[in-house]
């Protein structure tokens, strides 16, 4: 697959991705709504510190959800319109991406716990982790465009 088609693809797959991201997030909007059972934190039955604490986390997944999804824009707005995505701009917003997703899991951990004395991971850490180890990748990635392009 020479150069033009793979940036095609890449183009094409990451409007795809951009959709399905706005799905995704439509349907967990409507899914954190649920019908029986209920985390909101009550502040009469906790201590000041949990109360805090929770307030902080529940701030933190808000302000961490938003910044994910610009991201997530911004980079599929990169991919499709570079001719390359080994930039360093593109390295960056994976980092961002994945610690956004990490700080997201450990605010959910936190919240669900103060609220219903349960822990319950996922693995959207580890997809963070991916991200993140995807971020490097794609920095290593630049650097051997760059001496590739050097040869040239």
């Amino acid at each position: 697959m020479d150069k033009k088609q793979l940036t095609r693809k890449i183009q094409r797959i990451s409007r795809i991705s951009l959709i399905a991201m706005v799905a995704y997030g439509a349907l967990n909007i409507f899914g954190m709504f649920p019908e029986k059972r209920s985390y909101i934190i009550n502040t009469k039955e906790h201590s000041l510190f949990e109360n805090t604490i929770g307030g902080i986390a529940v701030i933190a997944v808000i302000f961490c959800v938003i910044a994910g999804f610009v991201t997530a824009f911004m980079l599929l707005n990169e991919l499709g319109r570079r001719r390359t995505p080994f930039t360093l701009k593109i390295s960056n917003l994976l980092r961002n991406l994945g610690a956004y997703m990490i700080i997201i899991e450990i605010g959910k951990i936190i919240c669900i716990f103060i609220a219903a004395r349960e822990i319950r991971v996922d693995l959207f850490w580890f997809a963070g982790l991916v991200l993140y180890a995807f971020s490097l990748v794609f920095r290593y990635g630049k650097g051997l465009q760059q001496q590739s392009d050097e040869t040239l």
